[in-house]
Order: C-alpha cells, then sequence, then structure tokens
C-alpha cells in the first residue's frame, strides 16, 4: 500500500518537524577560557598639605561654666587659626556637643566637673614651617586637643588615576605571563574593576605628642606619601 501527502500535509509534518527539533534540550555551552588577575600600582609623592583634626574639650561643675568656657575658648582658636593667612584653608567647625557624667563616683574630680561642652573642627595647612609655631599656639588655648595631623597630597586625584593606568597595564602583563606560560594567549578583556587601595594621609603621632609637651614643638618633616591602585581584570584566551 502506498501513502501519498498531500502538499499541504506535506507542510504541516515540516513544521511539526522543526517544532519537535527546537525543543530538544542542546548540550551545555563550552566553558569559556580565562584568565583573572589583580594589578597594582604605587605611586610615591612629596606631601604639599597636612589636614588637621583639633576639638575643644571642656569639663565644669555646671553646663553654664562648661559652656562659657568652651565658647570663650573657640573665639580664640578661630581667631588664632584666622591670623595664619593663606597657609591655612578649609577651616570647617562641627556642632556643640554637651554631655553629663551621670556614673562618675561621687568622691571623683570626674564628679565635680560632670558636664562637658566640645566641638570638632578641621582645616588643611598649606605652609610647613607654621606646623611648630601653630601645634605650640593651639597647646597654650583653654581645653584644645589636637586629635590628628595627616600628611596628603593636593593632586591625589589626579595621581591616582595615573596609578590605575599602571595597576592595569601591570594586570595586562602578569595575565600575558600567565596565558604564555600555560601555552596560549590573552584576548581583549572581558571585564576590568577597579579594587580597594591602602593609600591616604599619613598620621604623625610622635609631633602630635611633642605638640603638647615642654619646649617648642620640631618642624614638620615631610617625606614621602604613597598613592596606590589596585584593578582586578579578566582576559579571554586563545589559542593560535
Amino acid at each position: 500500500m502506498t501513502m501519498s501527502f498531500s502538499p499541504m500535509c506535506f507542510s504541516r509534518l515540516v513544521v511539526f518537524l522543526a517544532a519537535l527539533f527546537l525543543a530538544v534540550p542542546v548540550s551545555a555551552d563550552i566553558p569559556q577560557r580565562k584568565v583573572t588577575v589583580v594589578g597594582n600600582a604605587i605611586i610615591k609623592v612629596v606631601p604639599d598639605e597636612m589636614h588637621w583634626t583639633v576639638q575643644i574639650s571642656i569639663d565644669a561643675a555646671t553646663l553654664a561654666k562648661a559652656k562659657g568656657r568652651h565658647d570663650s575658648s573657640m573665639t580664640d582658636v578661630l581667631k588664632f587659626l584666622k591670623g595664619q593667612g593663606s597657609a591655612l584653608k578649609d577651616l570647617q567647625t562641627g556642632g556643640i556637643r554637651i554631655q553629663k557624667n551621670n556614673y562618675a563616683p561621687p568622691d571623683s574630680p570626674a564628679a565635680k566637673t560632670p558636664f562637658n561642652c566640645s566641638t570638632q573642627f578641621t582645616f588643611t595647612l598649606t605652609d610647613f614651617d607654621k606646623y611648630g609655631p601653630l601645634c605650640d599656639g593651639l597647646a597654650k588655648l583653654d581645653g584644645v586637643q589636637v586629635q590628628g595631623v595627616d600628611y596628603a597630597y593636593s593632586k591625589s586625584e589626579s595621581v591616582k588615576r595615573d596609578a590605575l593606568k599602571q595597576a592595569l597595564q601591570n594586570a595586562k602583563d602578569k595575565a600575558n605571563d600567565l596565558a604564555v606560560t600555560a601555552g596560549c594567549y590573552i584576548d581583549k578583556p572581558l571585564s576590568i574593576e577597579e579594587g580597594a587601595t591602602s593609600d591616604g594621609p599619613r598620621p604623625m603621632p610622635m609631633m602630635m605628642k611633642a605638640a603638647f609637651a615642654d619646649g617648642g614643638t620640631p618642624g614638620a618633616v615631610a617625606g614621602q606619601i604613597e598613592i596606590s591602585a589596585a584593578v582586578t581584570a579578566t582576559y579571554d584566551l586563545y589559542y593560535k
């Protein structure tokens, strides 16, 4: 018996077989060959700024006395700092913080002056020759504490971008070395991510201690600071 199909039935059969073929699961994609590396770069620069953090903190028997001394000291501090002229910039003051110590032992010195009034402020010093005189002058004012002095570089953002470029080149060189060792080659990058860095201002704890010692504070010695960058890059691999 011979079977025959009309043109309409044949067309429908072709469509059915095509749909059946597409419904069949295909094999998993072939794993992509790639290499991931971390590139690093460090650029050393001579700092040209000092970032200061200073606090006025006054303890007194009453809130009125604490605030009175605090406000008077704040006036003296601002007058002194503004007298430094163009060597000092970016002066910013925070809000006034008022506290009462309710947990001091009754016979302790802290119990006699339970109220505290404080303000923190920051500024940038660009003339390093004024470091010593500035420390000595602040140390003479009521309730003033130098909490931190950090070296910095005014053009750090530009240097950071250069460090990122160098870090990416370092990553590419690493990836190429690994690829050649494995008998293959790197192609275009598949991804590039900026990594964490450890650069930043460098504190001067010994100099801060000297600022409140007897006698004049020695001058600052800047030296160098490091501006670093890191990138994580993934490259495609291929064989010739």
